[in-house]
């Protein structure tokens, strides 16, 4: 089975977003550190932010962890209001 090898968003830009939104979990949330690293390192959310053909590198800080925390609530990222195209 051949499965699509992922292209990378470049490692700067993901070490920018993963510091940024891990102390956005920690502070909302007053977890440890290693749990915010596990909770967005794991999550949906990062896997698109480390696809670089996802595009999610153009999301602030915010709407990404905006999409984690919608992601956490409701099982989807895409439920985001960044990403609805319903949504105002």
């Amino acid at each position: 089975m051949h499965m699509k090898q992922m292209n990378r968003t470049n490692p700067v830009i993901m070490d920018y977003y993963d510091r940024k939104v891990i102390e956005m979990i920690m502070d909302k949330y007053g977890i440890p550190e290693f749990e915010a690293i596990d909770r967005f390192l794991s999550s949906q959310t990062h896997e698109w932010l480390e696809d670089r053909e996802c595009g999610m590198y153009y999301f602030n800080e915010m709407a990404i962890f905006e999409m984690w925390e919608v992601e956490m609530i409701t099982g989807d990222a895409r439920n985001a209001p960044c990403l609805r195209e319903d949504a105002e």
